[in-house]
């Protein structure tokens, strides 16, 4: 899940990590790093007591400005349903929501956790800055694209690089999706293609509501990750995360059916139009069929094509599948406004899960081998 290639972390049991993923201007040394205006007309609001008014203004923000599933309050309510307390920042000129652990809180989206008007990343300096002036509590922002990092970062804020996000160009519904992956891949992939077509297995289209939760649960409890305590039942209340967001239709799960059995799901999240693919597993005894390759491939097209999608977003670091079938990668770093010990404590955690993983994929194995 992340790129070959990807510059080393900084050294952070010698120092705060200091490094900012992308800015090419360093400050001068010595220069005291100005604080942004604080955000005017800031206010916090815990979910659970943010008035009717408020959150009918939120929802109206977010068909109007988003671009990304987390930035609504729907996957908010969603997070809280997961057990976590979520806190609210409401600034004329911007929404996030974050989550509060004691001293820390978290943006609950990433790469764009901010909803307001887009290109305007000074805004999220501002709103972090505030949060943490307000609160005392240190402000931290997981996975966020580089110019809100930058930005974080001329505020005085403290930065890492993380892998990027893989992005697929849409604006061919998906035609040259297959031939890409050929390109990339070995002959290995027309065979698997043949396997899932031969053997009859088909793809049930996105669909919402309990049952079909049930069946992605169904399916992620047979799978790898399962085995290796990934899934999402085993990952601080995932299952309720992701359940109630399909179970309200802001999500959809695409299948791969063996007759009515689901072997494989993709999760989906449409924002305007941009095609967010949260989420996708399979069952570990079909993984002869590669059914993670179909559903990105000739499933994607058969649901989205022709629908206005413009860009599809799979939501992470590299990977082997990732690799066959994204155009573009967005540069992503985390930004820590706090305390310094946390925040290099975080940055050391994050640094040694991306070590393991990009080992694991630049060893040409897959994912789950970063969790043996």
């Amino acid at each position: 899940m992340t790129a070959t290639g990807r510059p080393a972390e900084p050294d952070l049991d010698a120092r705060r990590p200091t490094a900012d993923p992308a800015a090419p201007h360093p400050l001068p040394g010595g220069r005291a790093v100005p604080e942004p205006e604080p955000a005017h007309g800031l206010r916090l609001v815990d979910l659970d007591a943010l008035p009717g008014a408020q959150e009918d203004a939120w929802a109206r923000a977010y068909r109007r400005h988003g671009t990304r599933l987390q930035q609504s309050p729907g996957y908010a309510h969603a997070v809280r349903a997961a057990g976590h307390r979520v806190v609210v920042a409401l600034a004329p000129d911007g929404i996030a929501a974050f989550t509060r652990d004691g001293d820390v809180l978290t943006a609950v989206g990433d790469d764009e956790p901010l909803l307001t008007e887009h290109g305007h990343p000074e805004r999220l300096a501002r709103l972090v800055t505030s949060v943490r002036r307000a609160t005392g509590a240190s402000v931290y922002l997981p996975l966020v694209a580089a110019p809100h990092a930058e930005a974080c970062a001329r505020a005085g804020c403290t930065t890492w690089r993380r892998p990027p996000n893989s992005l697929i160009d849409w604006s061919h519904d998906g035609a040259d999706l297959w031939e890409r992956a050929l390109e990339r891949g070995s002959s290995q992939l027309r065979r698997k293609r043949h396997l899932v077509e031969r053997d009859g297995l088909t793809v049930r289209p996105g669909r919402s509501g309990p049952r079909a939760f049930a069946d992605v649960l169904a399916v992620d409890d047979r799978s790898w990750k399962a085995a290796r305590g990934q899934s999402m039942r085993q990952r601080g209340g995932q299952d309720a995360l992701y359940g109630r967001l399909v179970d309200t239709g802001e999500i959809t799960a695409a299948f791969l059916l063996d007759g009515e059995r689901p072997v494989a799901f993709r999760l989906d999240a449409r924002v305007q139009d941009r095609l967010m693919s949260l989420k996708w597993s399979y069952d570990e005894t079909y993984r002869r069929y590669s059914p993670g390759l179909y559903l990105l491939t000739e499933g994607l097209r058969q649901e989205w094509a022709g629908r206005g999608v413009r860009t599809v977003d799979l939501h992470g670091s590299p990977d082997a599948l990732k690799d066959l079938l994204h155009t573009e990668r967005v540069p992503r770093a985390d930004v820590w406004c706090g305390a310094a010990g946390p925040g290099a404590l975080r940055a050391r955690e994050r640094a040694a899960l991306d070590a393991r993983v990009a080992g694991a994929h630049e060893a040409g194995k897959g994912l789950r081998h970063a969790f043996d």
